[in-house]
């Protein structure tokens, strides 16, 4: 007995010494990481002084949350920040965009920049390298995976059987002397690279933020986002080691509380609420009885001859205006049909003209439109998915989209999972200022609706029974043969 109790007591001893050891390994405050690179310490001598008499020079990647090129702006998270940080201490400022992270850190000491801004998070391999600010934010880890689809046979359960791929560069990462990298396959590519593999469908699934995953939810419906284990992990600025000033004066600039109040503003403003998880889902028109709208006999009437059933145009409406003849969108498209100024002004229809007119405007305009992608997409029934997606956003983002689906290696001759996907695309910097692209910005979140929804009304509508027919007055209806 009294064996055993000594046994038990020097695995308990050897546990408690075990654990104070790995404790002392990866939380002892006066550790200081010894390996020698040629980014390790600062090669030029350069402080806050010099910079309000220069320049703040900011060091960037090319990401939504931390930098990005738009026409004629610079937006991002971070970049937003450290903008006002400059404004505050009357310093200019400059993004200086480094395309990969592994050269960030050489560019910092080389003095090439003085601020990293890269969703940095503290790392114990690189302790001692650079100096980190306070944090200004912190983030959960999520897994991004595409939404099951009832379109696709290929469900999102085929995605779960594989680790998730997690960049060596996320925030995330810094748990990785954990062992949470037995829970995810390292890739060298960036966050942003990885989220759009999976929106091409190159990989199941990846790791991001929680800021990543409320930032693009709002591009990307297709993409699904739900928590998983991690810690919390502070975003911070960085800045060379013998910057001391610079780091004291932004330090003390983050910590005032106007600036605190004012962060927590400009993060809502990017970070929107994330939709709930769970499959795609089709909408359906409320219907009563077999009366589809109180235009019914206007769409029969002036619905036949272009190729599509009537219905395809009562369903339009119903997206377009919940039939209403007298709405107005923000940007000005007119009537049951929701046609832009431009394009009634050519097809020779006014506000004043009756529902009919307007009906006959849109089977028109959807005409040319079928003509316009006859030769691009030989297939009737995708090309219908092609003629509504330019009705939504005119026939230039589509174009755009299928010719970025080309470039990276999707069907460009077929709508879901492929075009569809690239539209989404065109809501970023780094794909629509691309010198092919020749439309610019397009909210493909809202085509990618707009077309899985009025395909799935339409098969609706289609799949009615026929109203029957009204006898002519005087007739018994109840008489027998």
């Amino acid at each position: 007995m009294m064996l055993r109790e000594r046994t038990g007591l020097f695995l308990l001893l050897g546990s408690a010494l075990l654990a104070l050891v790995l404790a002392w390994i990866f939380h002892e405050p006066g550790y200081r990481n010894t390996k020698h690179v040629p980014w390790d310490h600062p090669q030029v001598e350069r402080d806050l002084a010099d910079i309000v008499r220069d320049t703040l020079r900011v060091l960037v990647l090319r990401d939504p949350l931390s930098w990005e090129q738009r026409p004629k702006a610079e937006t991002g998270l971070e970049f937003e920040l450290l903008e006002r940080f400059a404004r505050h201490g009357h310093m200019r400022i400059k993004a200086i965009v480094i395309d990969h992270p592994d050269s960030i850190l050489l560019a910092l000491q080389q003095g090439r920049g003085d601020v990293i801004a890269a969703q940095l998070t503290p790392r114990r391999e690189q302790e001692g390298w650079v100096a980190l600010s306070h944090p200004y934010h912190t983030v959960l880890p999520m897994v991004a995976r595409m939404r099951e689809d009832p379109l696709s046979k290929r469900g999102v359960v085929d995605g779960l059987k594989e680790k998730p791929v997690l960049s060596v560069w996320s925030p995330i990462a810094g748990d990785l002397h954990r062992g949470d990298s037995a829970r995810y396959t390292l890739d060298p590519g960036t966050p942003e690279d990885l989220l759009m593999k999976v929106v091409v469908g190159e990989v199941p699934s990846t790791v991001v933020t929680d800021g990543v995953a409320g930032y693009e939810a709002q591009r990307f419906p297709a993409l699904e986002f739900t928590p998983t284990d991690g810690e919390a992990r502070p975003l911070c600025f960085a800045v060379r080691t013998n910057s001391p000033e610079l780091l004291k004066y932004l330090d003390g600039w983050l910590g005032a509380k106007t600036e605190i109040a004012f962060r927590r503003t400009l993060i809502d403003t990017y970070l929107g609420r994330l939709p709930k998880a769970g499959a795609l889902r089709k909408r359906m028109m409320p219907v009563n009885g077999d009366s589809i709208s109180p235009y019914d006999a206007d769409f029969r009437s002036y619905g036949d001859g272009f190729g599509w059933k009537w219905q395809l145009l009562a369903a339009m409406a119903w997206k377009e205006s919940r039939f209403d003849s007298s709405a107005v969108s923000s940007q000005g498209a007119q009537g049951i049909m929701q046609i832009m100024p431009r394009t009634a002004e050519r097809l020779g229809l006014d506000s004043t003209h009756a529902v009919g007119d307007h009906i006959v405007a849109a089977k028109r305009y959807i005409s040319r439109l079928d003509t316009l992608w006859m030769r691009a997409v030989p297939d009737r029934d995708q090309r219908l998915r092609f003629v509504l997606a330019s009705y939504n956003a005119g026939p230039g983002h589509i174009i755009d989209a299928q010719r970025l689906a080309e470039r990276l290696g999707l069907d460009p001759e077929r709508w879901e999972h492929n075009v569809e996907r690239t539209v989404q695309m065109l809501a970023k910097p780094r794909y629509y200022m691309r010198p092919e692209m020749k439309n610019g910005f397009c909210k493909g979140s809202q085509v990618f609706h707009y077309v899985r929804d009025i395909v799935a009304l339409y098969g609706q509508l289609t799949g009615m029974p026929a109203p029957k027919p009204v006898p002519p007055p005087g007739m018994d209806t109840t008489a027998t043969l």
